[in-house]
């Protein structure tokens, strides 16, 4: 243990773990910039000490100070399920972190988007328009289907008792394909026509609240400025 190290324990042990800050003077050839550490920790009651970690102190807490009299609480080494706990937490925070950036992105792409909500009406109405013309087009189609296979499934009455074309059983299986393809495509239309309105409905809610939130506060002060708490009664001397 170097000259600065034995001194600074001889501080520790006598005056407990609280250092006032001291400048010894260095042995030759030891450089007097060095900022000295010393590691202490209890065992069974007793203080232990080193200039690097003692073996004792590995698996519990210890205090890490130097000669400038500044001390570092260091604490025990964590469990595996303190570990797991910690990769958690630390897995939660970097979520929330992102969902609050990505949160503020949306926020920042929907003032620069709207000046105002009657233009979230106005292209609301716009998308909702296209989408019901594209829904009116597979409504068509669906009909169309459903009409070719009709007039296939009447032909095919006239081979009751008879063996019918195999090209007409091919067709109407064609048909029918046909008509299951048109049906699902015109409930995709229909559910993205309400996943339209839903965005719209939130990005208008979304907007309001935002521009309110900036008109009561436009330099962006903190809450408790724009809205300040009311000042303590005042008993008056009777």
């Amino acid at each position: 243990m170097g000259y600065l190290a034995s001194k600074l324990l001889s501080l520790v042990l006598a005056g407990g773990v609280a250092l006032p800050a001291w400048a010894a003077p260095p042995r030759s050839g030891e450089d007097p910039n060095r900022l000295v550490k010393l590691y202490c920790c209890e065992v069974d009651g007793q203080k232990t000490c080193g200039d690097t970690l003692p073996p004792q102190c590995q698996k519990r807490a210890y205090k890490e100070l130097n000669s400038l009299g500044v001390a570092r609480e260091v604490g025990p080494p964590l469990t595996p399920e303190q570990q797991a706990q910690k990769v958690r937490d630390e897995q939660r925070r970097k979520e929330e972190e992102a969902a609050q950036k990505e949160q503020a992105r949306k926020d920042t792409a929907l003032l620069n988007t709207y000046s105002s909500e009657k233009d979230i009406d106005l292209i609301r109405s716009r998308n909702e328009q296209e989408m019901q013309g594209q829904i009116k087009q597979s409504e068509n189609k669906v009909a169309d289907a459903q009409k070719h296979l009709k007039r296939l499934q009447d032909e095919m009455e006239f081979y009751k008792h008879r063996p019918a074309p195999s090209e007409l059983g091919k067709n109407i299986r064609d048909a029918e394909y046909d008509l299951r393809l048109q049906k699902e495509l015109l409930e995709r239309k229909n559910q993205e026509l309400q996943q339209i309105r839903s965005k719209y409905d939130q990005d208008k809610r979304r907007y309001i609240e935002l521009t309110r939130a900036r008109a009561a506060n436009p330099a962006g002060l903190h809450p408790a400025l724009v809205h300040p708490a009311p000042p303590p009664a005042v008993e008056r001397p009777r």
